[in-house]
């Protein structure tokens, strides 16, 4: 309910400012106030005065309620007999009646809107009981008035029919506006108090969010409060989750699939969580020959352990798997909040990527073990050889560092240009066959040259690797590279240079 000092305060204010004097009503000490009609027709009501015969039943004992009204009778005393005064009182204390009876309560939570309705409405009583053949408010009406003149000071009385049916219309609408901006923060809020409770701390940290996405858009005057305590609430939730690697470091060769999945528990406060989202991230090798961040979702069971089967590695050497929580679009609600407001949400998503596991594994390949000899040809722009060869060192020294097993044949490179493959194979086998087993080899040139703005350099060609005694291609390379410099010798090693070691990276990333 609201409390007199509540509501005498709001009222008081608005009286003052809706209200005008009406000036002295008393003259030879009867009051000759003009009364409001109830709807339809007005019909003045006529003002009693103190008489002899003593004031009205209704002064003394406030009339019961009937089959379709409520009553209700409101005074007030004013010291030095102004009747206005008297009666700015008197309905004030009337219009705290009826709040009372539609019971509501403003606090600070109660919106600016459930406000301003419930100033309305008491504006709109103000008025209905103050000018004559007022109608505002369905249902209600002034039935009578009494003015008590002692000595100097005046009591003025109000009686008041409202129809039952209307007035319980009125608080079911204004109760519904009260709850309605509340709830919007509160329910969530329940929400994720209860969710804490039965250990599922993701729905938790969602209605914490919703509640202070709403305190964020809400009007009520503790509005930032409630978002920061929401938003601290959530984070402490987070906090309280914990990522744990259940194994790590396993090994597999390349094209293999490894013997066990990768285990991770969640836990809340020690308390294994089932049915959380992780994300597995993971490096693999595209379609067009690249390096790309593959992730998959995987969920806890009821242990809160999530089992994660990495798919058939494609790419060798020691990589990551990092687990991650899939917050999915959990702080999209947060989107609008004010630029205050940011560093919350900025802290609760740091805190949310935060819960993270890394696994470290090897994948080995056989094909670091295998002899393998280089020889490639770099040719100028009309298609002699360079006085120097920089494509096959550069690949060789790629290799070297992925662990490959790799030389360079002592092979004249220019032999390459238009010899076909199956001579050239021939003779390496009877060359080199005791010492490697496969073979790299190609040719690479000069296709553009320009020196219209310092020197710019594109090299081009086809690489790849075979098995020197079956002749089965193994992996094959056709790509460019431009480099820019201020003199042509710089761009053009910096070229085949730059080819030569992304040609390098490829094949151990490619053969078996």
């Amino acid at each position: 309910m609201m409390s007199a000092s509540r509501s005498r305060p709001l009222i008081a204010s608005l009286f003052r400012f809706l209200c005008r004097p009406l000036g002295t009503l008393l003259v030879a000490g009867v009051a000759a106030l003009v009364a409001v009609g109830c709807a339809g027709t007005p019909s003045a009501v006529p003002v009693a005065s103190a008489s002899a015969a003593g004031p009205p039943e209704w002064v003394i004992s406030t009339p019961a309620s009937d089959a379709r009204n409520e009553y209700f009778v409101a005074s007030a005393t004013d010291p030095v007999g102004d009747v206005a005064a008297a009666e700015a009182v008197a309905i004030n204390n009337l219009i705290e009646q009826i709040v009372r009876f539609i019971g509501v309560t403003v606090t600070t939570e109660t919106s600016a809107e459930a406000r301003a309705t419930l100033d309305e409405f008491e504006a709109t009583v103000t008025q209905t009981v103050r000018q004559e053949g007022a109608a505002r408010v369905s249902g209600f009406r002034v039935q009578d008035r009494f003015v008590d003149q002692r000595g100097s000071s005046v009591t003025t009385y109000l009686l008041v029919a409202y129809d039952r049916q209307a007035l319980m219309a009125e608080k079911a609408r204004i109760e519904a506006l009260f709850r309605e901006r509340q709830e919007a923060v509160a329910r969530p809020e329940r929400e994720a108090r209860l969710a804490e409770q039965a250990g599922d701390p993701f729905t938790a940290i969602a209605r914490y969010v919703e509640a202070a996405a709403a305190a964020s858009r809400s009007d009520i005057d503790n509005a930032d409060i409630r978002f920061d305590n929401n938003m601290n609430a959530a984070r402490a939730v987070v906090n309280r989750l914990q990522l744990e690697r259940l194994n790590d470091n396993l090994t597999t060769v390349i094209g293999e699939p490894f013997a066990e999945s990768f285990l991770v528990r969640v836990t809340d406060g020690g308390r294994p969580v089932a049915g959380v989202a992780l994300l597995a991230g993971y490096r693999e090798l595209m379609p067009n020959g690249r390096v790309g961040v593959r992730t998959a979702r995987v969920t806890t069971g009821a242990d809160g352990i999530a089992r994660f089967a990495h798919p058939v590695p494609t790419i060798v050497g020691t990589e990551n798997l990092t687990v991650s929580l899939d917050t999915g679009g959990l702080l999209q609600p947060l989107d609008g909040v004010s630029r205050a407001q940011r560093p919350a949400v900025d802290a609760l998503r740091e805190a949310l990527v935060g819960r993270r596991v890394t696994f470290r594994y090897e994948v080995i390949s056989t094909a670091r073990t295998i002899p393998t000899g280089v020889v490639i040809l770099d040719t100028d722009t009309v298609g002699n050889p360079t006085t120097t060869s920089v494509t096959g060192p550069a690949l060789v020294s790629a290799l070297s560092q992925a662990g490959f097993a790799v030389s360079t044949l002592a092979f004249d490179p220019a032999r390459l240009s238009g010899a076909p493959d199956r001579d050239l194979l021939d003779e390496w086998r009877a060359l080199f066959g005791a010492r490697v087993e496969r073979v790299i080899f190609g040719v690479v040139g000069i296709d553009q040259f320009d020196e219209s703005d310092g020197v710019i350099v594109r090299v081009s060609g086809t690489v790849q690797a075979v098995d020197l005694h079956s002749g089965r291609v193994l992996h094959s390379i056709s790509t460019f590279q431009r480099s820019r410099s201020a003199s042509a010798g710089t761009a053009i090693n910096a070229a085949f240079r730059s080819l030569g070691a992304r040609m390098g990276e490829e094949f151990a990333l490619q053969l078996r």
